[in-house]
């Protein structure tokens, strides 16, 4: 029998990747409904009791080969993780453990010095690949920020009396001249391409719309993405784009966000207030899913700071500056199981951070705060306005 070999974590991953559909295939295995598109395979969770395959996938090929991400829940991890996963379940890691069931599942302890050497090249190989892999990937990423940000950047920044202006106030009870100043995240873009590819059909649905430009950065403040809203005419009103999918996402948004405002007009020195990276000590920021709910947000309460994290799943793993002391999570009301277990995993990131956490959710009708600030305009007296074109 071979003596116990020495192996480095990463010289485990990279044998793991380099027979990645086997260990996918083994430890999460096919189901009605799995399917593998565009390198990336959707089926369950197998570290939950996951009944429909739609939100956890793996990326089988690329750069991003061996990650995971379960967009029910939030949680995500790389190859070895993804043994942990199916081996002690969701939120039960145990890395030894995982790191025991990949040696024996490679046979590491048990392979001779000839089957080393082939396995060595063949996760050379791998990792080459994977560099070639990780270079174009980077290539295509920073080609996506820059078709973003000049997207953003080709919008008006004033928005009075543009089709933005119009929907945010007559459909979402917006009125962003009641607050003195507009965003400055927000930008209004006249003529913006559609498209949409429907993962399952492989259906296309292009067009042209006017569209909300909503800028996303990192926590250094730099830009990152573009979060589109696309919007159409509709007997008189401005409405969300009658397409699948009206909102959409250019760029790399995860742990970033949309500054919505910066609370107070000055800062403590009677100047503007400070960005959120250069926040004071002790600074509260309400953070919502959605653009509208920020919005709604500082309609009711100007002072405050607001950051849109674009998605529930992305509230938790928002990244904050240090100074951030409290955060008032602005979430919808949704009774489903998986929506609910992502807003506790998102409360339990931000007291993993040290933050206060605090919490609120539409008990006055409908399901997020946009609805509760909908439903009282609707029940106060009407007031004159000028008509509009």
């Amino acid at each position: 029998m071979a003596s116990r070999q020495t192996y480095s974590l990463e010289e485990i991953k990279d044998r793991l990747l380099a027979q990645l559909d086997s260990v996918v295939s083994h430890y999460a295995p096919p189901v009605a409904g799995s399917h593998t598109q565009h390198g990336i395979y959707w089926t369950l969770n197998p570290g939950r009791p996951d009944r429909n395959v739609g939100s956890f996938c793996i990326h089988v090929s690329g750069s991003k080969a061996g990650r995971w991400n379960d967009y029910a829940t939030g949680s995500h991890g790389d190859v070895l993780d993804l043994i942990d996963l199916a081996l002690h379940g969701e939120g039960s890691s145990n890395l030894s453990g995982a790191i025991k069931e990949a040696r024996a599942w490679l046979g590491l302890d048990t392979e001779s010095p000839e089957l080393r050497r082939k396995r060595e090249q063949r996760a050379a190989e791998a990792a080459r690949a994977r560099a070639l892999a990780d270079a174009a990937a980077e290539q295509k990423r920073e080609r996506r920020q820059r078709l973003a940000q000049g997207i953003w950047l080709s919008g008006h920044e004033a928005l009075r009396g543009t089709p933005v202006d119009h929907y945010l106030r007559a459909e979402r009870g917006i009125d962003l001249a009641s607050l003195g100043r507009q965003p400055g995240a927000l930008r209004y873009v006249p003529q913006a391409r559609y498209q949409y590819i429907d993962d399952k059909t492989g259906e296309v649905t292009e067009g042209t719309y006017p569209m909300m430009a909503a800028a996303i950065t990192d926590l250094q403040g730099r830009f990152v993405a573009v979060h589109r809203t696309y919007l159409a005419r509709e007997d008189g009103r401005w409405i969300k784009a009658p397409v699948p999918k009206p909102r959409l996402v250019l760029g790399h948004a995860w742990q970033c966000g949309i500054n919505i405002w910066r609370g107070a007009d000055t800062g403590p020195r009677g100047g503007r207030a400070p960005s959120l990276p250069a926040c004071a000590p002790g600074t509260h920021v309400y953070i919502t899913e959605g653009i509208e709910d920020a919005l709604s947000v500082v309609m009711l309460l100007p002072d405050v700071r607001v950051v849109a994290a674009i998605s529930l799943s992305n509230m938790g793993a928002i990244r904050l500056p240090e100074n951030v002391a409290r955060v008032t999570l602005v979430a919808d009301r949704d009774p489903h199981p998986e929506q609910k277990e992502q807003l506790r995993r998102a409360i339990e990131a931000h007291c993993k951070a040290g933050r206060e956490v605090r919490l609120w959710q539409n008990r006055y009708g409908g399901k997020d705060l946009n609805d509760a600030l909908r439903q009282a305009a609707d029940k106060a007296p009407p007031k004159e306005t000028a008509d509009e074109e």
